[in-house]
């Protein structure tokens, strides 16, 4: 594979933030609008809960907003303990300022949404061709995924964008270690997010600093960097033991009692052994690994058995006599993706508990290794890609689906997983 001729898109920057950055501000404006004027309410379960608790948090004072209860959602009543709270801040706000309280989560998720594909372009920018980076802010928006959590009160897209910050910034830390304020900052997100998932961080970030050195001397340049992943779980400790505070203060009660008896048990009672559970879990997995993120999942399969046969798998490997430092990159950032495929799908599978979101982030990591390579190998796709080149493109593509979204809620399938 090789980088783009295209002279004129190699001098501009990866990324114009401002027009981009604007262009967003209008896509996220946009939906809000929509979805205020649609009066619109998910027929997802997930979704319809947390945009509920929000919108009751909104009535109550913000020193309460870090106890939500379940208010007979779900018929369920008590504490809502099954994550932080922190899902439910933003959306209370923007409806304690006047919008639709029930809408408010559903606003707040597009944000989100505008988060991670700025995110993955900038991220992309380092490791390919600068118009292909801009170009994965359209085309991860096309996958089956996004079609599925397009208009969502999920944590999911909120997990995505933090996971996506801490390694940009780990990415920005390999030469300007003030960036590992952005790391922990990200894992912080994720964990405030969704807790005991922000343990994916950290290998995540581990995978990419590994992808992005070249030889030992590099990974030794990277101390900075490698002291930020190394002390995650000690800022994790720290935070959970002021989220604690903070809840008994604001209840009387233990948040952490409950979640771990909810998230992390101390024995997994399952039939079968660990064996044959894992193995079951690890092909549950991978049919979604392959399903979610269609059509470029085909594409990421192929880059990974090319690298295995040709024996390019290894991101160290030295680069071929005549490839540049883009071939180089560009086989990093595959390494990135297939790699932290294959670690979080094994991770998840030796969990008790399965659901296809839990590798969310997975499906779009892979994605993009299948997109990039589309671009260089379909040349249909490369002439839709050069023609879309324009910095305000992902968020108009983003507004032009989400209103589909909303004029076929009912008519068009979701693309979910097959279920019995």
């Amino acid at each position: 594979m090789t980088e783009p001729t295209d002279a004129t898109a190699r001098r501009r920057p990866p990324v114009d933030l401002r027009t981009t950055g604007l262009a967003w501000a209008l896509a996220v404006a946009t939906t809000a609008v929509l979805i205020a004027a649609t009066h619109f309410e998910s027929r997802d379960p997930d979704s319809s809960l947390h945009a509920g608790i929000a919108a009751r948090l909104s009535q109550l004072p913000v020193r309460q907003w870090i106890a939500p209860e379940w208010w007979g959602l779900w018929n369920a009543e008590g504490p809502y303990c099954e994550h932080p709270a922190g899902i439910f801040i933003l959306p209370a706000a923007l409806a304690r300022l006047g919008f639709p309280p029930t809408q408010a989560a559903y606003a707040v998720n597009a944000l989100y949404q505008a988060a991670t594909f700025i995110l993955v372009a900038l991220l992309a920018a380092s490791v390919v061709a600068p118009r292909d980076a801009r170009a994965l802010g359209w085309l991860l928006q096309i996958i089956l995924v996004a079609f599925v959590y397009r208009i969502r009160a999920n944590h999911e897209y909120a997990l995505l964008a933090g996971l996506l910050f801490a390694v940009y910034s780990t990415e920005r830390a390999r030469s300007r270690p003030a960036w590992t304020l952005g790391m922990v900052a990200g894992f912080c997100l994720v964990l405030l997010t969704k807790g005991v998932f922000a343990a994916i961080v950290p290998p995540t970030c581990a995978v990419w600093l590994l992808a992005r050195s070249e030889s030992v001397r590099d990974l030794r340049a990277c101390g900075k960097a490698w002291a930020a992943v190394a002390s995650m779980p000690l800022v994790g400790l720290v935070v959970a033991w002021g989220y604690e505070a903070a809840y008994v203060g604001a209840t009387g009660r233990s948040f952490l009692a409950v979640y771990q008896s909810r998230q992390l048990p101390a024995t997994a009672v399952t039939e079968g052994s660990l064996v044959g559970r894992t193995a079951y879990s690890a092909v549950w997995y991978a049919a979604r690994v392959f399903w979610y993120p269609l059509p470029f999942s085909l594409f990421a399969g192929l880059v990974a058995w090319r690298g295995v046969r040709s024996g390019e798998a290894w991101p160290w490997r030295r680069t071929p006599s005549g490839d540049g430092p883009a071939a180089s990159s560009l086989r990093q950032g595959a390494w990135f993706g297939i790699v932290t495929t294959v670690l979080l799908t094994g991770a998840f599978s030796l969990a008790h508990r399965k659901a296809d979101r839990y590798l969310f982030a997975v499906y779009f990591i892979l994605a993009a290794v299948g997109a990039i390579d589309a671009i260089h190998r379909v040349a249909w796709l490369r002439r839709i890609v050069d023609r879309l080149d324009r910095p305000w493109v992902p968020a108009g593509v983003y507004v032009l689906l989400v209103v589909l979204r909303l004029v076929t809620q009912g008519l068009l399938p979701e693309f979910t997983f097959w279920r019995t």
